[in-house]
């Protein structure tokens, strides 16, 4: 594509408000941009030939683009960050004469500068590591974009406002990357404040990577119903051929629903492959009572748990493993309700738990308390009375009460 060829297109797209076309021509990954690259397009020629067919802030905006495609060819990802940037900031010096037809331009150059900043650090990682001060830098010109979003005052059904939680998710998935999660409060405060339209009415994709990220949010203030909540939400409405995003929420969902004692059905392991591999003989441990099992299992996911940051969530869950055998010696002593404390340090002990009979009588004292078993410990005789009435409670149920 000549250059004169792509002035017209933007001029026109601009022109009849044509967002879902004018973010084609912006986007650094699409035909437009392999056209004219192979133009043989001068870096030179650019700024004059924007700067007199084209009004600010699209004279900007398009010889900004077309640079950062130049700079993105050569692999030179500092140059392209400063162009793409810029690029970014002329848009934004536009938005307030746009209305909503604009918001699949924004998403794409906003998304796309996130991305050349993370290549543009990844080049410098091995010179100052661990920083990444680009994408640091996008962030804040990013969360300008949010900011014009959520500030609009226009009339709601042509309002920027709608591009709110795409803006949201760009900056939410920025956060985690730089391990800034904190941040994510102040724009969750601004929405709250704000008088926003319900999240219902914004794209699916929108809400699925809303609450995906809201969730993650809540599972690392260890608040796990509210995690549980949304993760469920995120996963429903994430449509199947997402396999992979759905993939991602199971990580952190899965390890929630294990704590609650909800074991992932055969059939949702034989459509998620990846999530079969890492927590199929957690789960099946669990179900089992099989706590030397869940050891096993849980010391060869360990590097992977780590990595996704749920290893200490899974580990809570040997307890729901242990009460499982408790179960287990339970009903093997033909559901009697008066059994020896030594009865059950026996049982841990050939589950590789090797503890003193105190530890024992506590581990059982910390399930009645919690509510996985209903009944009490006589310490002077060393025995434990169970409940005649179920005393062994589905575990869903305690820990949802």
């Amino acid at each position: 594509m000549k250059l004169a060829t792509y002035v017209n297109k933007l001029q026109l797209y601009v022109n009849s408000e044509n967002g879902k076309q004018l973010s084609l021509l912006l986007a650094l990954e699409h035909n437009y941009a392999k056209q004219f690259l192979n133009s043989g397009v001068q870096l030179h020629q650019i700024d004059g030939t924007c700067k007199t067919s084209l009004e600010a802030p699209w004279n900007e905006v398009a010889s900004n683009h077309l640079k950062t495609l130049i700079h993105v060819d050569a692999g030179d990802y500092d140059e392209a960050f400063d162009t793409q940037k810029e690029l970014v900031q002329a848009f934004q010096r536009g938005m307030s004469n746009m209305t909503r037809w604009c918001l699949p331009a924004l998403y794409t150059i906003n998304n796309d500068l996130r991305i050349v900043a993370t290549k543009a650090d990844d080049q410098t990682e091995t010179a100052v590591e661990g920083q990444r001060k680009k994408l640091e830098d996008a962030a804040n010109v990013i969360s300008k974009s949010f900011t014009y979003c959520i500030t609009d005052r226009g009339v709601l059904h042509s309002s920027k406002k709608y591009g709110t939680y795409c803006m949201i998710g760009i900056l939410f998935r920025i956060y985690f990357k730089l391990k800034q999660q904190n941040l994510c409060k102040n724009i969750l405060r601004a929405v709250k404040a704000a008088d926003m339209p319900s999240l219902d009415q914004f794209s699916k994709s929108d809400r699925v990577t809303f609450r995906y990220y809201l969730g993650r949010l809540y599972f690392l203030e260890e608040d796990y119903a509210k995690a549980e909540h949304e993760l469920d939400l995120a996963f429903k409405e994430c449509t199947t051929r997402q396999s992979k995003n759905k993939e991602l929420i199971l990580q952190i969902l899965l390890p929630v629903k294990l704590m609650r004692g909800i074991l992932p059905t055969a059939s949702l392991f034989q459509k998620f492959p990846r999530a079969r591999q890492i927590y199929s003989q957690l789960a099946n441990s669990i179900k089992m009572g099989d706590v030397k099992a869940f050891n096993v299992a849980l010391t060869n996911s360990e590097s992977r748990l780590i990595r996704q940051g749920t290893y200490f969530a899974i580990e809570k869950a040997e307890s729901i493993a242990i009460r499982q055998l408790f179960r287990k010696v339970y009903l093997v002593l033909g559901q009697n309700t008066r059994i020896p404390i030594q009865t059950f340090q026996k049982a841990l002990e050939f589950e590789g738990l090797n503890v003193e009979i105190e530890e024992a009588e506590w581990m059982l004292a910390n399930m009645i308390y919690k509510g996985y078993m209903k009944g009490y410990l006589s310490h002077e005789k060393m025995f434990l009375v169970l409940s005649k009435d179920n005393p062994f409670p589905p575990v869903s149920q305690v820990v949802q009460a």
